[in-house]
């Protein structure tokens, strides 16, 4: 396959994933796709030598890095794809990388399980990209639970 193929194909996948006319933004012209040697298939996907996002092989969805984090969260409207957490639970965030329910403040009601999600403390700064465990709706109405597994935390914390 040509670059050009991957390309579209990797941008079809965002479209799909985060919404129409996403994918071209996120993943630019100079964007570079590195195939895995062992099926030649698309695997990382990079902008400027940092690393976006993967391609999971499990089930063909985008997994985001922080750096592609950042990018999705310039191109899509808040709150869509986004949980905040409460202050006082940052700490329990970082050390555990994972959001349990009654550690949000805010929510996207339209997310599902399994969907990729942008996790910020209150004053609204990217501290981690992860993966819903449970629908924003069930966020909203539990008590307890894992709501998020954390993939990649930001540095700085």
């Amino acid at each position: 396959m040509a670059k050009i193929e991957l390309l579209d194909i990797i941008r079809m996948v965002a479209d799909y994933q985060f919404g129409i006319n996403v994918g071209s933004r996120l993943f630019p012209e100079d964007t570079v796709i590195e195939v895995s040697r062992k099926t030649g298939r698309p695997r990382y996907i990079l902008l400027h030598g940092r690393l976006l996002a993967t391609l999971r092989s499990s089930d063909g969805m985008l997994a985001l890095t922080i750096d592609g984090g950042e990018r999705l969260a310039e191109i899509i409207d808040w709150p869509r794809f986004r949980v905040v957490i409460q202050d006082s639970c940052l700490d329990k965030v970082l050390k555990m990388k994972v959001v349990r329910v009654d550690w949000i403040k805010e929510v996207d009601r339209l997310l599902h399980p399994n969907e990729e999600v942008l996790v910020y403390t209150s004053d609204k700064r990217l501290i981690g990209v992860g993966k819903t465990q449970v629908s924003g709706q069930t966020i909203l109405s539990s008590k307890r639970g894992t709501a998020v597994k954390i993939r990649d935390l930001r540095k700085e914390y």
